[in-house]
């Protein structure tokens, strides 16, 4: 229904015509002249904002002509032919093959990961890429394009979910294009240990699986990182669990650092500083450990050689020392992760000061404060810990000669062979 706005007057009208949103004005022959101002008042009346210009190009296309008592366009909305909404990825949909297996670790540097909650695809609407006009005659942002919400959520793939035309990842990973067209999120990597060429620096956000052998690798993992295989010359920082079936060896500068629990064959000549747990199944041999949880040997066949293990938690194995007579220190401490890493950001301090570079030294003053935060707050959970929670150490074999074992602030040093060894904390 249209509707029409009079001047006091009565000399001019202006009719809004909704089918074709247009608003057109009548002058009426009446003699009398007629203000501007009365027309600028109507168009105010009726809350035009837009489409003049349009309303222009139209009387000049059909060659209208503004006579008296017949109506002409002064405002035109064009709209342009309705048409479904274009989707937009945010992510390279060609970047990762859409029967992907395995990533390969040169195609880590050209694909990007998302957050969990990030906008990863949507129907946007280009408004220069409309047909017609942007806006109506009331200055209003035209109805975007439609978009087919139940096609839209079928294009959501694992781990992505559809709502108010956007595609939001529900879990950090790599966003592609599953074989479907489905928007997925890879939220794991496997890769093979073959793939990894020696020196390559390879980080991951995501959980991480190396199959085989690895040498000479530096890799930072913001998940849970598992390798079928052993370790050699490696650097690792891993921020969550870390499951390795073979041995750790000559991992040493800076070594191995595990924020969540270690799963371990066998350590050989290496540094490992672990927040949690440690679980190993073989030998822990001339071995730096820093570990806050216990450290538990698996198997009667477990046991220690050589080196200094320490534990904020309990200490359990088969046997320590060897038959050899190597020297084998095993301590129960008080958060002995925060006091390794303590003193190895003590000693990058030193190193940074003499290089002269003050930013990097400032960031690591920052990182020794907050280690020293934690380090008093694991120390007064331990002075608050209930008094039957006592540490205990057990060694369920052979224990052998310059095997020293420390309980807090006592000392046991063993001189003769024996067969177990239970020591209890003591006050």
């Amino acid at each position: 229904m249209n509707k029409t706005f009079t001047s006091k007057s009565g000399n001019v009208s202006l009719e809004l015509r909704k089918d074709s949103s247009s608003a057109w004005l009548t002058i009426r022959r009446s003699g009398r002249l007629v203000d501007e101002k009365e027309i600028l008042d109507l168009i105010d009346e009726a809350g035009i904002k837009s489409g003049f210009e349009e309303a222009l190009q139209l009387v000049r296309e059909r060659g209208l002509e503004k006579e008296y008592d017949k109506p002409f366009p002064i405002a035109i909305c064009q709209k342009g032919e309705s048409k479904e909404a274009s989707l937009h990825y945010h992510f390279d949909p060609e970047a990762i093959p859409a029967d992907i297996k395995e990533v390969k670790p040169e195609m880590l540097n050209r694909i990007s990961y998302v957050h969990e909650g990030d906008v990863i695809a949507g129907y946007s609407d280009n408004i220069f890429e409309r047909d017609g006009s942007i806006y109506d005659i009331f200055g209003d942002l035209i109805t975007p394009p439609v978009v087919d919400e139940e096609e839209a959520r079928g294009l959501a793939g694992r781990y992505v979910r559809y709502e108010s035309r956007d595609f939001i990842a529900e879990q950090t990973g790599y966003p592609y294009l599953d074989h479907e067209g489905r928007i997925s999120i890879i939220t794991e990597l496997s890769v093979d240990a073959a793939d990894i060429p020696p020196g390559m620096f390879l980080r991951s956000p995501l959980a991480l699986s190396i199959t085989g052998d690895l040498s000479n690798a530096h890799i930072a993992g913001a998940r849970a990182l598992q390798v079928t295989g052993d370790l050699t010359d490696c650097r690792i920082y891993c921020e969550s669990d870390m499951l390795v079936t073979g041995t750790i060896s000559n991992c040493i500068n800076p070594g191995i650092q595990v924020l969540g629990a270690l799963r371990v064959g066998g350590i050989s000549h290496s540094r490992v500083y672990v927040k949690e747990g440690i679980e190993f199944d073989g030998i822990l041999e001339h071995a730096t450990i820093a570990c806050d949880g216990d450290i538990l040997g698996t198997y009667a066949a477990s046991g220690i050689v050589g080196g200094l293990i320490q534990s904020g938690g309990n200490i359990e194995l088969g046997t320590a020392g060897s038959s050899a007579g190597d020297e084998t220190e095993i301590e129960i401490a008080i958060s002995p992760f925060y006091r390794a890493l303590l003193m190895q950001m003590t000693k990058e301090a030193v190193r940074l000061r003499e290089e002269g570079d003050d930013q990097a030294l400032d960031e690591l003053h920052e990182r020794i404060r907050r280690c020293e935060a934690e380090l008093d707050n694991q120390l007064n959970s331990f002075l608050k810990r209930p008094a039957d929670m006592k540490k205990a150490l057990r060694v369920s074999g052979e224990v052998y000669p310059k095997t020293l074992f420390r309980v807090l602030k006592h000392s046991y040093q063993i001189k003769s062979r024996q067969t177990g060894i239970s020591l209890i904390e003591k006050e």
